[in-house]
């Protein structure tokens, strides 16, 4: 039998039921789309690549230009679920990893952190060596997302019903 500690509050004079928050606060369940710069020749990376490259352990691309990886702010859903999958961290074992790589000295950059998906396309359109992840519903793959492509993921595109990189 369940017990129930606490089924409403007082408010004044008047009782207003709790209600509990919902379990997963994900909206769309969608894709998470990998972009990098449209001058990027790299049009597939495996998950194991994205793992070294958003904790800085590879920092060139194949053709010797600087990876320069760019996460959205913390506790936005695609960076939550990226995290997860990806890194197999939560946000606060993401940010603990770089302090301590830094305090034992091992030659570290964090990711850097823009506010929304729209500032991590204008970050990875700007530099050639960026890559990003950005909410699927954020990514159009019309021509007009300024800058920055899709790329495939173990060899998936986010629309592959396969595809396992999902909020």
């Amino acid at each position: 039998m369940k017990k129930r500690w606490l089924t409403a509050v007082l408010i004044g004079t008047t009782f207003l039921p709790i209600v509990p928050a919902p379990q997963s606060w994900a909206v769309d369940g969608g894709p998470i789309v990998v972009i990098v710069n449209q001058a990027n020749p790299v049009q597939n990376v495996s998950m194991a690549e994205l793992r070294k490259i958003f904790l800085s352990d590879r920092n060139r691309w194949d053709t010797g230009k600087n990876i320069a990886p760019v996460i959205a702010a913390p506790g936005t859903a695609e960076r939550v679920a990226f995290l997860k999958i990806v890194c197999g961290m939560r946000d606060a074992e993401f940010s603990k990893y770089f302090l301590q790589a830094a305090f034992t000295g091992k030659d570290v950059t964090p990711p850097r952190e823009v506010l929304s998906s729209r500032d991590v396309k204008t970050t990875v359109a700007a530099s050639p060596g960026a890559i990003g992840f950005i909410r699927g519903l954020d990514f159009h793959g019309d021509g007009s997302d300024g800058g920055v492509k899709a790329v495939k993921v173990e060899g998936l595109l986010a629309s592959d019903p396969s595809y396992k990189l999902r909020i």
